[in-house]
């Protein structure tokens, strides 16, 4: 288990004089890519390997995050309620996290209106690439505990839609260090 409390505050002083944001966009490109290629085969081998691959897209996610913050951007707090909540959307349900991440509840109950984020600009898509990595994490630990294979369908649905967030982060900032490396 990840101490995520300890590792936010570990990236942070880490690159507390980074003026500059990255998201190893290779890496979780091969993080996602690998889990699609399982879903596509609807074998799932090693599904505990496979959780902790979701942890693994979460923390790139919250490291690009934390990077993206010390730009001096001028509204962090829903960057911020994110990563500050990361840990606790692992244990949701997947109709809370629905409710409170996807359709935005969680953000509105902080006085947020998350209709006025740019959907494709790079603070929404650095929250969902926490945001859906935590809900492709519930869904295949729905999976190990039913067998649904419905459930994959949905994982491969989340990890489409970051990848098409993190395409569009370099579609904006062409000279970023987000390169896809394609």
């Amino acid at each position: 288990m990840c101490n995520w409390k300890r590792l936010l505050t570990l990236i942070v002083l880490f690159n507390y004089s980074s003026l500059s944001y990255a998201l190893d966009v290779e890496l979780f490109n091969k993080l996602a890519n690998d889990t699609i290629k399982q879903m596509n085969m609807g074998v799932v081998g090693d599904i505990d390997e496979l959780i902790a691959k979701q942890e693994q897209l979460m923390i790139v996610g919250l490291e690009g995050g934390i990077e993206y913050l010390q730009t001096g951007i001028k509204d962090p707090k829903p960057l911020m309620l994110v990563l500050e909540n990361a840990e606790k959307m692992k244990s949701l349900t997947l109709d809370e996290i629905e409710d409170l991440w996807h359709g935005g509840n969680f953000l509105k109950s902080k006085g947020i209106d998350p209709d006025k984020i740019d959907h494709f600009g790079p603070m929404m898509s650095l929250m969902d690439s926490v945001i859906h990595p935590a809900t492709a994490y519930l869904l295949i630990k729905e999976y190990k505990q039913t067998g649904d294979t419905d459930l994959l369908v949905r994982v491969k649905a989340e990890l489409f839609e970051v990848l098409e967030h993190v395409k569009h982060i370099n579609d904006e900032n062409p000279d970023s260090q987000l390169s896809l490396n394609e």
